[in-house]
């Protein structure tokens, strides 16, 4: 256990907030049509997962575990998050060759002229 312990209630808050930003940005993900914004909410995802990983190893008194977890799920989340951004920028200079992905913001811009 660590040196100093912790009230009950400030655990319990510590694990709620990890839980809420979860699923704000599990929301975040899942409602939002621009892709930028689910990018957005999937890193929420990703650091809340790393928050609670570095918290859950403070408790059990095994840190070093955990932040080797953590430091390997920030080298996975940095390719993918660089892979996803790539992607958005290539179907944005390119949308002719894909007109399925982008036909929902053309037909709100449609209406916005009308």
């Amino acid at each position: 256990m660590p040196d100093f312990v912790l009230p009950t209630w400030l655990i319990w808050l510590t694990h709620g907030s990890v839980v809420a930003v979860f699923i704000f940005g599990l929301l975040c993900f899942l409602l939002r049509e621009e892709l930028i914004r689910q990018i957005v909410g999937f890193k929420l995802m990703l650091q809340s997962i790393s928050l609670g990983l570095i918290f859950t190893g403070w408790q059990k008194n095994n840190l070093h575990f955990a932040q080797t977890m953590v430091i390997s799920a920030l080298i996975v989340e940095a390719v993918v998050l660089g892979l996803a951004l790539t992607m958005i920028v290539h179907i944005s200079k390119h949308p002719e060759k894909d007109p399925g992905i982008l036909s929902r913001s053309r037909q709100l811009k449609r209406k916005d002229n009308d």
